[in-house]
């Protein structure tokens, strides 16, 4: 996200508040991250206060993400409006690559460029050549190509077809990330019970070992007294 905000024109409306797609993958990044760094640290260190942030910070995340799929099903956001803002938010090196894997040219097709003077990319272009027939024929890009046509499909509706098509790949991706949360949770609450188990039972040592202590000192007084 860096690397596309940086590239981008889109960087002037980062303070704006209108780049919603982004702040959601920067939140969400910055979130996993430093939860997972104070996670870490806890752990190695046996800190029952850093681990108990780690907690917290992932059960608040869950709650998010259920929360923000709940307010986007009440809002009734259709997916095809969520591809779309992040279509607008990207840089043109990433749409770029959209466009030449799935064949298409701008988000409706070339009148996205009609009115503006933004440069079109040689992936808004296919190679063809014009047969003895006259008819316009695919070359591979292998070839040179001296004579290249506009692609004239849009990139809104295959792209949403991807996703469509893909759908088990990402939602499977996104689904094993919830786990991997709920898994770390355990493993934080395994912890703290593992490091109370243990002061509990330094704790019992010291009070043993302090008896002991008063118990030889006792004994070594009234030994004392009888001499």
């Amino acid at each position: 996200m860096a690397w596309v905000l940086a590239s981008s024109v889109t960087v002037s409306r980062f303070l704006e508040g209108t780049l919603i797609f982004t702040y959601v993958v920067i939140g969400f990044g910055f979130t996993l991250f430093f939860s997972g760094l104070i996670g870490w640290v806890g752990g190695t260190s046996e800190s029952t206060c850093l681990v108990r942030l780690f907690l917290m910070a992932v059960v608040v995340t869950i709650l998010a993400e259920v929360g923000g799929i709940i307010a986007l099903s009440v809002i009734r956001i259709r997916f095809g409006d969520i591809v779309q803002s992040g279509w607008d938010e990207l840089n043109q090196g990433t749409r770029n690559i959209v466009q030449s894997k799935l064949n298409c040219c701008g988000w409706e097709g070339p009148k996205d460029f009609a009115y503006n003077n933004e440069p079109i990319h040689e992936s808004c272009y296919e190679r063809v050549q014009v047969g003895n027939s006259g008819i316009w024929n695919r070359r591979s890009e292998e070839e040179a190509a001296p004579v290249k046509k506009m692609k004239q499909d849009g990139c809104g509706e295959k792209l949403h077809g991807w996703f469509v098509e893909n759908k088990i790949t990402w939602v499977t991706f996104l689904a094993s990330i919830v786990a991997l949360q709920i898994m770390c949770c355990g493993i934080a609450m395994y912890i703290l019970s593992r490091v109370k188990k243990m002061n509990k039972l330094r704790k019992s040592r010291t009070i043993s070992k302090r008896r002991l202590y008063d118990s030889g000192s006792e004994g070594s007084n009234d030994y004392r007294q009888r001499i």
